[in-house]
């Protein structure tokens, strides 16, 4: 069993930050350190972006396109940046056993490059998380449409996807926030749940929750969840668990009708009650609908950790029903999407989809923030 441990390869977890957002929270994972079984590469249009960049790996796409002055705010020409680029991002990618894709919707190169990423990595059969950010509303309907069209791209090719919301953030932390700290605050967030994904994947622990635990919860189609909440002391357990479902910026409300759940608890010392593990997977299995939802729980151990507990929350499969809203795409003259992703069923027209009473038509974060509105 020694010798088997020992000569088993270790798991390879690429995260890509795509476009100027996806670069930034490629640079925050730099920074904290991340295991050396994690691989980041900084992907961009733009090459002043990347110059700035203290990552290793950083790929400039669409150089003959773009001449490393960006995209212009155009998914067109991200999208076709990529293209340009195809061999060198899946040479980037290939041999990695999990691939997350990070980055801001609505504006170019994220948006456009980042669906084609994950294409790639479907084709090599890697699994593939990709969590992006929406803009918010008053930066046009314009490019919320964008977004919602990005969104309905990448949901195919990736295994899951997660939407966060500038809007929410901005609801969150109230009006008189400053620009740059709320943009650091939103950084952080994605930064600690990419963290705690990462760190749940490559470190050894007393109930390991591996990559095929991992890709099985992946599998389960629908929208999904990924949150973390942190505990000074394991009598918090129980808050620190509420944290992690109810993430402010997370686009779904509630996880009551996911198919399949993880639930990772990683501890600062090298025991937990078991009651605390045992209540903190009841009190999650108590809030789904279907007795029939695959739950995988893990505990590790982390002496390095700044509190007693982390908890980190995935679910996956989740229906949610559409509401009403209003996202201006009818104003869009085309769809950015070319022939060479004829892979993905493209979208109806996104003024057409606000219509349909159907099941993940529209990202969850839409009808949120449609109800706040309702509520005003």
């Amino acid at each position: 069993m020694k010798e088997l441990l020992k000569s088993r390869p270790g798991l390879l977890i690429t995260v890509v930050g795509v476009g100027g957002c996806g670069c930034n929270t490629i640079n925050m994972l730099h920074e904290n350190n991340l295991s050396s079984t994690v691989n980041l590469i900084a992907v961009n249009t733009d090459l002043a972006v990347l110059n700035h960049s203290p990552v290793e790996s950083k790929i400039l796409i669409g150089q003959d396109l773009t001449n490393g002055y960006g995209a212009g705010a155009d998914p067109a020409i991200g999208l076709k940046a990529a293209e340009e680029s195809e061999e060198t991002l899946k040479a980037a990618i290939e041999g990695s056993d999990i691939v997350i894709i990070t980055a801001g919707f609505g504006g170019g190169t994220g948006t456009g490059a980042s669906p084609l990423i994950a294409k790639l990595a479907r084709e090599l059969s890697i699994s593939c998380l990709a969590v992006v950010t929406l803009p918010f509303e008053s930066e046009s309907k314009m490019r919320m449409g964008y977004a919602l069209e990005g969104i309905e791209l990448i949901k195919e090719p990736a295994q899951a996807y997660i939407t966060l919301s500038n809007d929410l953030l901005l609801k969150g932390l109230g009006e008189n926030v400053g620009l740059f700290s709320a943009f650091k605050q939103s950084n952080d967030v994605l930064n600690n749940l990419l963290t705690a994904l990462v760190q749940m994947l490559t470190q050894t622990g007393h109930m390991n929750v591996d990559i095929n635990d991992f890709a099985r919860i992946l599998s389960f189609e629908g929208e999904s969840v990924l949150g973390v909440g942190k505990a000074e002391t394991e009598e918090d357990a129980f808050e620190a668990l509420e944290q992690a479902l109810n993430n402010p910026l997370v686009s779904v409300e509630n996880i009551d009708t996911a198919q399949g759940i993880i639930i990772h608890i990683c501890c600062k010392k090298d025991d937990i009650k078991l009651s605390t593990y045992d209540g903190l997977v009841n009190n999650v299995r108590k809030k789904l609908k279907h007795d029939s939802a695959l739950i995988v729980a893990g505990v590790s151990l982390d002496p390095e950790l700044t509190t007693e507990l982390t908890i980190l929350v995935i679910a996956s499969g989740i229906s949610t029903k559409v509401l009403p809203y209003n996202t201006g795409a009818s104003e869009l003259h085309e769809s950015y999407v070319g022939d060479d992703l004829s892979f993905i069923t493209e979208p109806e027209h996104l003024a057409e989809l606000t219509n349909v009473q159907s099941y993940t038509d529209i990202p969850s974060i839409v009808r949120k923030l449609q109800q706040q509105r309702n509520m005003i």
